[in-house]
């Protein structure tokens, strides 16, 4: 079923026992957000800083979390 488009954010994980090795937390994707980051990657493996912004824009997903 879709989603209000409200609802298209990126949740964070649950919270990680201090941060260990200093890695971020996991980025979990709505399913509206994984549809158009597959779309986008299928037409462009690569995608240059233009595109990346432009799909975080869309996506409300940070751009550097889009790789």
């Amino acid at each position: 079923s879709p989603l209000p488009a409200g609802e298209a954010r990126a949740r964070p994980a649950a919270p990680s026992a201090g941060r260990e090795g200093g890695r971020r937390k996991r980025t979990t994707f709505s399913k509206a957000q994984l549809e158009l980051l597959v779309r986008a990657f299928e037409k462009d493996p690569y995608p240059g800083i233009a595109l990346r912004e432009q799909l975080s824009g869309l996506t409300d997903i940070p751009e550097s979390r889009i790789q």
